[in-house]
């Protein structure tokens, strides 16, 4: 591995990392020249989750205190805090596992930059870095601001209440987190597909001219750089099938989360609805506290829809050289039988392909519980 490409990455995902570290998401550390994994911050990640399964714990012993709120609102609330403690302990086991191949991911990406370089093409490690860092800091003001809005939306006197909000705003934060490292890896990944589809679409311009079709020395050249683009796009390939292993159980357990999430949320803004007496701060506040659940699992599936697609973007351009040089030719039907064999996906643990089709179901999933819990709702409605 080169030691520069190595430390201008690095500059790109420091932030990233650092982040990482701090909620326990990532377990390895780093000297001058690679990634190696770190005992402390498999600790770190440990006292996490027994610090996540005590306060969990006290939780569950403190909702049975609050008083005023209909029966159905605490036995929701256990499901939300099981939900909470399961997915946080989940996604610190499978970092710790799973460190190994976020590393020899983060790994495949650099000998990807070294080898992108002898085709001379430069990647822009700043602009990379400033979009991670924007992404970041957009996410913690939206973040900042709904949790202002959910903490001084209505007054909590009970202390149980209390504890409870601050067990949802951590679910919250811990699923950005989530969010974060997943989306900005895909669009690493995605970045360096769109550089190869870029050279695809050169060699494609250069063979519909006339002169290169006879010049035999501008042949040989578009062949080796088709040959290395081919090679390159198999790499990306497997950086794909690493991150599944890395992040599939993580996303697996950040869609169930959050699908638990927007029902229950969505089941009380329906309650809201249907009181005797309408309070649209309550409409607002359910509804709110659904919204980051939503557009994080929204986000996810549109980086990796978008990432798919252009690397599938690729078998399409490839047939557009016009070309009669037979070891061209070959090349370009060993790249499809490839592409066919190969196909390359962005799953959750192999239970279901993450794209829009998650969208749809999830949106499916949630409308048929809540035309189910709708009978409950306004039974609870009518009788507060």
């Amino acid at each position: 591995m080169s030691t520069n490409f190595f430390r201008r990455f690095l500059g790109t995902v420091n932030l990233l990392l650092i982040h990482g570290q701090i909620v326990g998401l990532v377990t390895f550390t780093h000297d001058r020249k690679k990634f190696q994994s770190c005992a402390w911050r498999k600790l770190y990640s440990v006292f996490l989750i027994f610090v996540k399964l005590g306060f969990g714990g006290f939780c569950m012993y403190v909702i049975p205190t609050i008083t005023g709120v209909p029966s159905i609102y605490k036995n929701t609330g256990y499901l939300i805090m099981v939900a909470n403690t399961t997915y946080a302990v989940t996604i610190w086991v499978s970092s710790i596992l799973g460190s190994d191949s976020y590393i020899k991911l983060l790994a495949k990406i650099i000998d990807f930059d070294v080898q992108l370089q002898t085709s001379c093409v430069i990647i822009d490690y700043n602009k990379a870095k400033k979009k991670g860092a924007l992404h970041l800091l957009g996410r913690y003001v939206f973040m900042t601001v709904l949790c202002v809005y959910y903490h001084f939306s209505r007054a909590r006197p009970q202390f149980a209440e209390k504890i409870t909000e601050i067990a949802f705003i951590f679910l919250i934060v811990l699923n950005s987190a989530v969010c974060y490292q997943a989306t900005e890896l895909v669009a690493t990944l995605k970045t360096r597909f769109v550089l190869l589809n870029k050279q695809i679409t050169t060699l494609v311009e250069s063979s519909t001219t006339t002169v290169p079709k006879v010049d035999p020395q501008q042949i040989q050249k578009d062949f080796a750089i088709l040959c290395k683009v081919c090679t390159l796009h198999h790499h990306l390939s497997k950086c794909v099938r690493r991150f599944n292993q890395a992040f599939g159980v993580i996303l697996l357990a950040m869609f169930a989360a959050s699908f638990n999430c927007i029902v229950l949320c969505l089941f009380y803004t329906s309650v809201a609805l249907q009181m005797t007496v309408l309070n649209w701060d309550e409409v607002f506040y359910t509804a709110a506290a659904s919204v980051p659940f939503i557009v994080d699992s929204i986000f996810v599936c549109h980086v990796c829809y978008t990432t798919i697609e252009e690397a599938d973007k690729a078998g399409e351009l490839i047939h557009r050289i016009e070309t009669e040089d037979h070891d061209t030719i070959d090349e370009i039907e060993m790249f499809s039988l490839q592409m066919a064999n190969e196909e390359v996906e962005f799953s959750a643990a192999g239970f279901f392909p993450v794209n829009y089709t998650l969208v749809f179901s999830i949106i499916g999933g949630v409308t048929t519980y809540i035309i189910i819990l709708i009978q409950l709702s306004a039974t609870i409605g009518k009788d507060h």
